[in-house]
């Protein structure tokens, strides 16, 4: 299931799918499983879990939509998943309620425009001028338009530790009227590929693992593949990390245990991840 409410619902809908996920707490199979949280991790989780079903058929699967790390944390410890997936690691307060993670995959933190367009790099310079607003257009001629997270996303914490430069830029830009703000991974997909000129950060593994029709720039000359990134010539990435109760539930352990299988670690490597 996927929801991509427009822009000015969008915090409404987030706090009924919370809503929503409180009224699905009780009274589930033993077998079904619902996973919620980063919108980062959301459609690879789907592709772990369609092989995940194939091997056992009698496992029912709900991939929520975005809730973000911490509405991912509230809600495992409500009760209404059984699996957070997170971009950070939980806070003390989130680990005093009794749950656990670990970190099961890392993805590149890219700077993302539509596949159609024709840049195919950027450097941090003109990174920094594009947020400045000094850069006004593209080489082609249309207008750079960039698209933001929120001020506490995990994201946006990860361009401000870019440089002072891109940090002082993107303060600007969080300043400047009419710059767009997307709240959730999707929104943020979404917006790259439909406005002209869009420019902004998102994981390489909500493009590799949604199918989208982005482009992920070269950065300072650099591709932004896992392996670059692994190996530090890319220096970018978000971390990613299951979490479960303190005891989970059987099946819930399954899963975990395929994930860090063989076989999900070749479904993570060719969704834009890497292991740690």
């Amino acid at each position: 299931m996927d929801v991509r409410p427009d822009a000015p619902s969008r915090g409404r809908a987030r706090m009924f799918v919370f809503a929503l996920l409180l009224g699905f707490s009780c009274g589930t199979a033993a077998d079904s499983l619902r996973i919620g949280g980063t919108g980062t991790a959301l459609g690879t989780m789907r592709r772990l879990a369609s092989e995940f079903t194939a091997r056992n058929p009698d496992t029912v699967f709900t991939i929520m939509p975005s809730l973000g790390s911490a509405g991912g944390i509230r809600a495992l410890s409500a009760g209404a998943i059984d699996i957070a997936v997170t971009s950070r690691p939980m806070t003390e307060r989130e680990r005093e309620l009794g749950a656990v993670e670990f970190e099961y995959a890392r993805t590149p933190l890219v700077f993302a425009v539509s596949a159609n367009a024709k840049v195919t790099e950027v450097s941090y310079g003109e990174l920094a001028a594009i947020f400045l607003g000094e850069s006004a257009t593209w080489a082609d001629g249309t207008p750079a338009r960039v698209v933001l997270r929120p001020f506490g996303d995990s994201d946006t914490a990860l361009v401000k530790d870019i440089s002072p430069e891109i940090a002082r830029g993107l303060a600007a830009a969080e300043a400047r009227p009419g710059v767009r703000f997307a709240v959730t991974d999707q929104d943020a997909a979404d917006d790259l590929e439909r406005i002209p000129g869009a420019i902004g950060p998102i994981s390489l593994a909500v493009i590799v693992s949604e199918n989208r029709t982005l482009r992920a720039l070269k950065l300072a000359g650099t591709e932004p593949t896992p392996m670059n990134a692994a190996s530090g010539a890319y220096p970018h990435y978000k971390r990613l990390f299951l979490v479960t109760r303190a005891e989970p539930s059987t099946t819930v352990e399954r899963f975990v245990a395929f994930v860090q299988s063989a076989a999900g670690q070749t479904i993570l490597a060719s969704n834009g991840q890497w292991i740690p």
